[in-house]
């Protein structure tokens, strides 16, 4: 056994560059990891005036600013209709057929990804950052024109009070195709999520390499020790001839000594 062990150890400082070439699979999984772009920023912008009403879905005439809107936008993306009809859509959309949004934690995590802001400059935007550009694009289609519908409800229940305020965009100012739209892809080089697949790309592999290093020892037919010559011939062993390597180079590293000051 500690023959075979020898045999073995001695095999991998043989054939140590197999063991480098197993790590091109970890390489290559990291290069293209990195260069290829795993999140996605969507997002929708409009001009708006921030003390535009905008209806509330639990009352038929109650409205509130897009001002009150933005600083709590969490109401806005939870809002219950909102969830129910976001269910029944994505159950008919091939692309979301994956998702299983009746799951409470999955449409949590959707929601997580969403932001609604409004800047200095009344833009409001409603953006998506996340790994699927596809659920990115159609959240934010979703919830935007889900806004811009609460919007026009929101003129017309507040029209009497909105009549001397031309800043006000009328309804059919407020459209989908009207709003700006952005995309952004994202790369790194390394995420926390890739530790399982960089372990496999770099242990499968590796394990490989180790098991061909001992087929290819174990299978070859040379003598690896005087014993075996000598049960193969059927002779007695008279002696051995030493390994001249570490001799000479024990006698060079003390040659190189003396001439050391």
């Amino acid at each position: 056994m500690l023959f075979n062990l020898r045999r073995y150890i001695y095999a991998l400082t043989q054939y140590w560059h197999w063991l480098i070439i197993a790590l091109i699979p970890l390489a290559a999984y990291l290069l293209i990891s990195g260069v290829r772009a795993d999140r996605f920023t969507l997002s929708r912008t409009f001009n708006i005036n921030p003390d535009y009403p905008v209806a509330v879905t639990t009352s038929p005439v109650d409205t509130i600013s897009i001002q009150s809107l933005a600083t709590a936008p969490d109401h806005f993306f939870t809002d219950r209709l909102a969830l129910s009809s976001w269910k029944r859509f994505a159950e008919t959309s091939p692309g979301l057929a994956k998702y299983n949004f009746k799951d409470k934690q999955t449409m949590l995590e959707a929601i997580k990804s969403l932001t609604l802001v409004l800047s200095q400059k009344n833009d409001l935007t409603i953006s998506y950052h996340g790994p699927d550009a596809n659920l990115g694009i159609q959240l934010v289609n979703y919830y935007t024109e889900r806004l811009l519908s609460r919007l026009r409800a929101g003129y017309h229940r507040q029209l009497a009070g909105l009549a001397d305020k031309k800043e006000f965009s009328p309804p059919q100012m407020l459209q989908l195709d009207k709003t700006r739209f952005n995309k952004s892809e994202h790369n790194s080089w390394w995420r926390d999520e890739r530790v399982g697949a960089a372990a496999l790309a770099a242990v499968f592999p590796l394990i490989i390499s180790l098991i061909i290093i001992g087929f290819k020892e174990f299978t070859d037919p040379s003598f690896k020790s005087g014993r075996q010559a000598a049960r193969y011939l059927n002779l007695p062993i008279l002696g051995f001839f030493p390994s001249l390597e570490p001799i000479i180079n024990n006698l060079q590293d003390g040659s190189l000594d003396e001439k050391s000051p």
